[in-house]
């Protein structure tokens, strides 16, 4: 059953968290000592609903001003930090959009700050690999390749277009979203020369370690992690956060 979790960041903001039920995940890529079709087991946490909005990051940097766009050192964000920010604000009308040009670094802080983390890749990749209610994983490389073959637009959507069936949001089809170990892949394959999924963060070719060398859209997301370094921000890169089961549930 789902279970929704109050999480209150501000007195004006209230995000949810999804109670992810433990379970077990078969890696895309190998790690060179398991057996094959080898499992990874994962212990229940929770995740939230959906990608950090602007609205939320901005109520991070008004409590934690080192943050603020201009503040941090160039160690921990590049020169593209909240980019898309106009007098360290974002435009009203984008305020339920996720926030993006966000570095792990300034990522790591907002979830600590909240009592949460970054979740690992295969916490993640565990939670994206979960269909939409009544659908297979078909129906998610769809959304998925579908987001690849299409311009990515200037403006990005308020959160709430994708659903899996246990009610998190947008993890396919709006943004990239940082991992905890985003570096700890290595995949090679040729440069891709579309602009619109920043080219020069990415190779998406195959990888001699791929469980499944047909998973082309897999091959995108972790090709396109591991050109990553912490202090990078992009135009179509967010995140969210997760928090141990242990920990939320011993709060309440």
């Amino acid at each position: 059953m789902m279970v929704l979790v109050s999480f209150v960041s501000f007195a004006s903001l209230q995000s949810e968290m999804i109670k992810i039920p433990s379970g077990k995940w078969k890696p895309f890529l190998k790690d060179g000592s398991s057996l094959p079709n080898a499992q990874v087991k994962l212990n229940g946490f929770y995740m939230d609903e959906y990608p950090v909005t602007k609205q939320e990051f901005y109520e991070f940097t008004i409590h934690h001003p080192e943050w603020r766009k201009g503040k941090p050192s160039s160690l921990f964000v590049d020169a593209g930090y909240l980019a898309d920010w106009q007098n360290g604000k974002p435009k009203e009308s984008d305020m339920m959009t996720p926030v993006t040009y966000i570095s792990w670094f300034s990522a790591e802080a907002y979830c600590e700050s909240k009592g949460k983390r970054l979740p690992t890749e295969v916490e993640w990749e565990y939670v994206g690999s979960i269909p939409p209610q009544g659908k297979n994983q078909k129906a998610i490389e769809a959304v998925i390749l579908k987001w690849y073959g299409e311009p990515r637009p200037d403006v990005l959507p308020k959160v709430g277009l994708y659903k899996n069936k246990l009610g998190v949001y947008d993890q396919h089809g709006m943004i990239w979203e940082w991992v905890y170990d985003f570096n700890n892949t290595s995949v090679t394959g040729d440069s891709r020369q579309d602009s619109d999924i920043e080219s020069s963060l990415f190779c998406g070719g195959g990888s001699l370690k791929a469980n499944d060398f047909s998973n082309y859209a897999s091959y995108m997301r972790f090709g396109y992690r591991a050109g990553l370094k912490g202090w990078y921000t992009a135009k179509y890169l967010g995140f969210r956060c997760v928090a141990d089961q242990n920990k939320k549930e011993g709060s309440k």
